[in-house]
C-alpha cells in the first residue's frame, strides 16, 4: 500500500497499533516547506535512506520499479520464512522511529516526511497481516513480469546490462512458481481467475521480449541460445503455474475478497488520513452520482431533444470509435492535442524533459487494464512516461471486439488522455519526481494522484476543452467514479457481490459488460483505491477554494497549480498543513 497521513496527533495510535501487531511554474517548494533545517532533519533524511535500503534488501522487484537497480538480477524471496522476516524487520523499524522521534525537532517538510515514513511502515505491516497476500493473492507471483517490463522498457543502463539481468530473473521464475504452490491456500475465486489471466499473458510478453533481448546481446557468441533457453524456462514456468491454478487452486478458491469494515476503515483513516467514516464517503458518492445523472440528462437534451434519456445518447456516441488498427494512433493524437491546448491556455507549467509516449499495454496486464499511465521509476534519471492502451484482442469474436471498441469511442479517448497524461497523471507525477524527499519519491497516495487526475478532467471542462459529445462521455466517467465509491464500500464492508457490482456498472452506468467485469476484478484487489477519485477531487477543490480566498486578487489557476504540485504527491490533509501552516 502507498500511505499518507500527517504526524499531527497520530503518534499514539500508531504506537498502539505497532504493539498490537508485534504481539500478533515550474513548481518549487513554498517558503514554509523550504525553511532552514532543524536539528532532527538530517536524522529523518537518514531514516528515509534506511527505508529505501530496506526496500532494496527485501524486495529487489519493488526496488527496480522505484529505480533502485543494485539487485536487478534477483527476484523477491516469496517463501513464508522470508515474508515473516521482512515483516518483523518492518515493524522493528517503525517502533524505533516512533521512539526516537516521539517529539521531533524538525522543519515542517521533514515532519511531513517522517509522517509519511511512519505510516508507510505501519499501513504495510497492518495490511500484510490482514491480507496475507502470499497465501491469498495468486497475482503476486506474476510480479516478476512487471519488473522485467520496466527493465526492458526503460533505458536506465546499457541494453546488454539490462538484458543480462532479465535473463537472471527469468531463471528464477521456477522458484517463484514453487513458492506459489507451497503458499497458496484458499484465495477468493476472482483472484485466482486474475492470477490465471496474468499467467496467460506471460507467453505473449516473453515472445514480445525476445527481439529486444536479441538486439542487446547479438554480439555475444552464445547470446541468442541463452536468451531462448531463459525464455523457455520462464514460459514453461508460467504455463505450469496457470495449469496449477486452474487444476489445484480454483476448486478450493473459496476465500473472501472483502477487506472487512475494520480494515477498510483503517485504510481510509491511516492510509489517506481522512476523518470521514466509510458511510460518509458512500454518501458523498451517492450525491455525486445523483448530481452527475442530472447533468447528463440535461446535456443529453441539448445534444438530442428527441432522446428519451442520456443512455440513448451515450449508446449512439459509443458507436463512433476508431477501427482496431488505429486505436493506439488515435489515443496518441489525443495526448498531443491535450498538451497543445494547455500550452495555449497557460494554466499549468511543464517540467523539463517532459515526454509521454502512448504504447500497447503489456500482455500480462491486459486483464485488468484498458488504459493507464505507467510512470517512470522515481529514482531513475529518465522522466519518460508511458500511456498504456490495451489493443483489441483479435482472437475474440467480432461481437467482443466491437464491445471493446465501444468503450474506446472518440469521446472516451479524449477524456482518458486528459486523465492519464495532460494535465492528469503524467504532468502531476513528472513534477512529483522533482521533489527531493526520498520517501515522497518512494510513496504516492491514490487519494492525491487519482484525485488530481479526476480534478484535471473537470478542469478541462471549465476551460472549454470538450465538445458537448465529449463532455457527455467525460460525465459518464464521472458517473463511473461515483459508482466506484458505492462499489468500493459495498464490496468490502456491506456484502455486495461481484455480480451486483457489475450490474451497477452495466445497468445504471451503461458500461459494456466486459469493461465492467474488468473494473470490478480490480476493485476486489484494491480496497479504498476506487473511492480515491471522487474523494480526492473534492479535497483538491477544497484546497483551491482556500487558496483563492487567501490569495485574493493575486489568485490565478496557474499559481494554484504550481503550488499544489510543488510538494510531491502527498495526501490532501498533509498538503493542507504545508500550504496553510
Amino acid at each position: 500500500m502507498r500511505p499518507s497521513a500527517t504526524r499531527l496527533g497520530r503518534a499514539l495510535p500508531l504506537l498502539s497499533l505497532l504493539l498490537v501487531a508485534c504481539a500478533g511554474e515550474a513548481p518549487s517548494p513554498t517558503a514554509s516547506v523550504a525553511a532552514a533545517p532543524a536539528p532532527d532533519d538530517a536524522a529523518i533524511f537518514r531514516a528515509e535512506q534506511d527505508y529505501t535500503d530496506f526496500v532494496l534488501a527485501t524486495s529487489p522487484e519493488q526496488a527496480t520499479m522505484l529505480g533502485l537497480h543494485a539487485r536487478d538480477g534477483e527476484l523477491d524471496d516469496r517463501s513464508l520464512t522470508a515474508w515473516n522476516a521482512r515483516l518483523a524487520r518492518e515493524e522493528a523499524m517503525l517502533k524505533e522511529l516512533l521512539t526516537r522521534f516521539a517529539s521531533p525537532r524538525a522543519s515542517l517538510a521533514a515532519r511531513t516526511d517522517l509522517t509519511i515514513l511512519e505510516h508507510t511502515l505501519a499501513v504495510d505491516a497492518y495490511w500484510q497481516r490482514a491480507r496475507r497476500p502470499l497465501e491469498t493473492q495468486p497475482d503476486v507471483y506474476a510480479g516478476p513480469l512487471d519488473a522485467m517490463f520496466t527493465m526492458t522498457a526503460r533505458d536506465y543502463a546499457p541494453a546488454a546490462v539490462r538484458a543480462h539481468a532479465v535473463l537472471a530473473r527469468l531463471a528464477g521464475i521456477p522458484a517463484v512458481v514453487a513458492a506459489a504452490k507451497a503458499n497458496l491456500k484458499n484465495p477468493p475465486r476472482v483472484w485466482t481467475e486474475v492470477g490465471m489471466e496474468r499467467a496467460d499473458g506471460a507467453k505473449t510478453f516473453f515472445a514480445d521480449l525476445r527481439p529486444q533481448l536479441v538486439a542487446a546481446l547479438k554480439d555475444e557468441p552464445d547470446g541468442v541460445a541463452r536468451i531462448d533457453a531463459a525464455l523457455a524456462i520462464g514460459t514453461a514456468a508460467y504455463a505450469d503455474y496457470r495449469a496449477f491454478l486452474e487444476r489445484d487452486v480454483l476448486p478450493r478458491s473459496t476465500g473472501s475478497f472483502a477487506a472487512g469494515p475494520e480494515a477498510f476503515a483503517f485504510l481510509v483513516h491511516e492510509n489517506y488520513f481522512l476523518a470521514e467514516e466509510p458511510k460518509a464517503l458512500k454518501a458523498l458518492g451517492e450525491r455525486v452520482f445523483a448530481e452527475t445523472t442530472a447533468q447528463m440528462t440535461a446535456l443529453a437534451h441539448e445534444i438530442d431533444p428527441s432522446a428519451k434519456g442520456w443512455p440513448e445518447v451515450t449508446t449512439r456516441l459509443k458507436a463512433k470509435h476508431p477501427p482496431a488498427a488505429e486505436l493506439l494512433r488515435s489515443y496518441a493524437h489525443e495526448v498531443e492535442r491535450a498538451r497543445a491546448f494547455l500550452v495555449q491556455r497557460d494554466v499549468v507549467a511543464f517540467p523539463p524533459g517532459d515526454v509521454c509516449q502512448a504504447i500497447d499495454t503489456p500482455p500480462f496486464q491486459r486483464s485488468t487494464i484498458s488504459a493507464a499511465y505507467d510512470e517512470a521509476p522515481a529514482f531513475d534519471q529518465d522522466p519518460h512516461g508511458f500511456f498504456f492502451v490495451t489493443p483489441v484482442d483479435p482472437s475474440t469474436s467480432p461481437e467482443a471486439q466491437e464491445e471493446t471498441l465501444r468503450e474506446n469511442d472518440y469521446g472516451d479517448e479524449v477524456d482518458t488522455a486528459v486523465h492519464e497524461t495532460y494535465p492528469g497523471h503524467h504532468l502531476q507525477i513528472s513534477f512529483a519526481r522533482l521533489y527531493p524527499s526520498r520517501i515522497r519519491k518512494a510513496t504516492a497516495p491514490d487519494i492525491f494522484e487519482e484525485g488530481w487526475a479526476f480534478y484535471a478532467e473537470e478542469l478541462m471542462s471549465e476551460l472549454g476543452y470538450y465538445t458537448k459529445e465529449e463532455r457527455m462521455m467525460q460525465l459518464e466517467w464521472t458517473l463511473v467514479r461515483a459508482a466506484r465509491v458505492l462499489i468500493d464500500v459495498g464490496l468490502h464492508t456491506e456484502g455486495m457481490t461481484i455480480d451486483q457490482a457489475v450490474a451497477l456498472l452495466t445497468d445504471q452506468v451503461h458500461l459494456e459488460r466486459s469493461l465492467a467485469e474488468s473494473e470490478v476484478k480490480r476493485y476486489t484487489l484494491e480496497p479504498t483505491q476506487p473511492l480515491a477519485y471522487v474523494v480526492g477531487r473534492e479535497k483538491i477543490l477544497e484546497l483551491r477554494r482556500r487558496y483563492q480566498e487567501r490569495e485574493g486578487a493575486k489568485y490565478t489557476l496557474k499559481r494554484f497549480h504550481a503550488e499544489i504540485l510543488s510538494h510531491g504527491a502527498i495526501a490532501p490533509a498533509l498538503l493542507a498543513s504545508e500550504m496553510f501552516p
